[in-house]
């Protein structure tokens, strides 16, 4: 049973034991909660079995193609591919409305999705680019998205992001196959286009911040997000040609994210997408741990100290929000920050008695933090 059930459990004990409800009351409560969860653990095991089911079948697919592909020339292969990847993604959205089997029809479409990439990309072994073969290839590409974005985003809350972060690499395709840009002029137009995306979702999510109109908008906005960072780091190597300073960029996408994401935290019209928002803080107070051991020691080639100032001055700022919202996966997330940055600089200091002392004087302000922070007045 999870932890947010032993939770309710819990609560309802203690209102059943302060008369606050009675007990028949308490009782449907229970039966009901039960219930919930046992629909969750169902749903949990459908997302598993459909994935297993999807994995077993790219295994037969590729079984099937090591057996026909040396019978086929190129053109052939990749027209295979494609035609294989429709085929999948008419039964997916087959599967999609039917609403029983929908964590099936998400991973069918999103295979297809790739297989269709693959055959894209594959096609360059058959025709260039910029010859006719490629500019068709690459037209097609770019019409998968134009054309199933909109019907997803009419069905489905999870499809629109999923066809989002396929739009990107279909237009990357699209600007590699059918146009003479450069790669660095590409990267630079794929940047414009997920930056045109991410201020038309911030503006959708403004518009409907309790997700009635477009539930889909939340995920795919931390799609925007995330697919940011990839194009970040490869605008950093590549227009910009950095080495280690490359996480630079990157540092400051972080931060652009983690404002969004408090902004919209802050937003009480959220509901309970609020906690949503906390979880994904927390995902970026981890990557920050990342982020922060390389700034320090890669690009800035610091101390040990600088280390512990940036990760573990990071984790201690978003304990200190996560503390205030009450977001348990933020105050989580800002403590692992905290005790990796410590760990690895009592690891480089090793045998320093200023070291010892340092952790063991930090221990004990967090411990009498820890005994303030549990009094009710405080």
């Amino acid at each position: 049973m999870s932890r947010d059930v032993d939770t309710v459990f819990e609560a309802l004990d203690r209102w059943e034991r302060t008369a606050l409800i009675d007990r028949e009351t308490a009782g449907a409560l229970r039966r009901e909660t039960e219930q919930e969860a046992e629909a969750g653990t169902r749903r949990l095991s459908q997302y598993v079995l459909a994935g297993t089911a999807g994995v077993v079948l790219l295994i037969a697919g590729g079984v099937f193609l090591g057996w026909s592909w040396p019978l086929l020339g190129e053109g052939a292969r990749a027209t295979t591919l494609g035609l294989v990847a429709i085929a999948l993604l008419l039964l997916g959205v087959r599967i999609e409305r039917g609403r029983r089997w929908l964590p099936v029809s998400y991973l069918l479409q999103a295979a297809a999705l790739g297989l269709l990439l693959t055959a894209f990309v594959y096609s360059e072994r058959a025709w260039g680019d910029v010859t006719l073969g490629g500019v068709a290839a690459g037209v097609l590409s770019l019409a998968v998205p134009i054309v199933l974005a909109p019907r997803a985003m009419r069905r489905s809350v999870v499809m629109p992001a999923v066809h989002l972060a396929f739009a990107l690499v279909f237009l990357a395709v699209f600007l590699d196959r059918a146009t003479p840009l450069s790669p660095d002029a590409a990267i630079w137009l794929l940047d414009a286009v997920l930056l045109v995306a991410l201020l038309f979702l911030i503006g959708v999510l403004r518009s409907d911040p309790h997700g009635e109109r477009y539930p889909w908008a939340l995920n795919a906005f931390v799609t925007a997000i995330s697919a940011g960072f990839v194009l970040i780091g490869f605008t950093a190597v590549g227009p910009f040609d950095l080495q280690d300073e490359a996480v630079l960029p990157l540092d400051l996408w972080l931060l652009v994210a983690v404002v969004l994401t408090v902004r919209g935290i802050s937003d009480d019209d959220l509901g309970p997408r609020r906690a949503w928002l906390g979880q994904l803080l927390a995902y970026q107070v981890v990557l920050w741990i990342l982020f922060g051991f390389y700034t320090a020691l890669e690009m800035l080639d610091g101390p040990p100290e600088l280390a512990v100032l940036l990760v573990g001055g990071g984790g201690v700022l978003a304990f200190i929000y996560g503390n205030r919202q009450t977001l348990r996966p933020v105050i989580a997330a800002s403590a692992l920050a905290f005790v990796v940055s410590v760990w690895y600089w009592g690891v480089e200091r090793a045998g320093a008695l200023g070291a010892v002392l340092a952790l063991g004087l930090t221990a004990a302000i967090l411990f009498w933090i820890s005994g303030r922070t549990g009094q009710p007045d405080s």
